[in-house]
């Protein structure tokens, strides 16, 4: 484990959406999962599913789909928003999920409706501990969250995962081919505020 500072790593992380081919060693796959398993849950539920993908079958049959959904998506953009994603790497065709070492599928168990909220915040903050591990790794990683309904009973019927699931986000893991320069941040004082809104 490369040992930084923890300020380092977070303004060190980025999305990636390209990778190298090289494989991740398993020891450090571990550790970026065992800082998911120590992630904060509401009443410590863990309602947390961490499926690890790496079979080329399987993530060319996840890159389809969700290259499938994301033609259509994006098509409902309005031109602005396509061109500024394109400008940050964004795009529909997410055929190049196939050769991401490896896809880390986040399912959460749901129960009723306010407990199933905290229990998708929850997994959020699992998601998060993997991405900074995966920093502190020198690995580098990209959320991919479904378009709608369909495609995560899709996604999910390809990775069966059980009906008392649903599908929070796929993390797409593996050493990046370039690092970008940070994208621009809101100024402190725009996001915070003192004893009221």
């Amino acid at each position: 484990m490369i040992n930084v500072d923890f300020r380092e790593v977070v303004l060190k992380r980025r999305s990636i959406r390209r990778f190298k081919e090289d494989k991740v060693p398993e020891n450090g796959l571990n550790r970026i999962l065992e800082t998911a398993r120590w992630a904060p849950s509401g009443a410590n539920r863990q309602p947390w599913k961490f499926i690890v993908v790496t079979r080329p079958k399987t993530k060319a049959r996840i890159a389809d789909t969700c290259t499938e959904y994301s033609k259509d998506l994006w098509k409902s953009f309005a031109p602005e928003t396509a061109r500024f994603l394109g400008s940050r790497g964004g795009t529909w065709d997410k055929s190049y999920i196939k050769n991401v070492p490896i896809l880390l599928a986040v399912s959460y168990k749901v129960t009723d409706e306010p407990a199933s909220e905290v229990a998708l915040a929850s997994t959020w903050t699992a998601i998060q501990n993997v991405l900074l591990a995966a920093t502190n790794e020198n690995l580098a990683a990209c959320i991919y969250t479904p378009a709608n309904p369909e495609e995560e009973k899709d996604l999910k019927h390809i990775l069966a995962v059980p009906n008392a699931y649903r599908l929070a986000a796929i993390i797409q893991l593996g050493y990046p081919r370039a690092i970008p320069k940070a994208p621009p941040r809101k100024k402190l004082e725009e996001i915070i505020a003192y004893e009221h809104f």
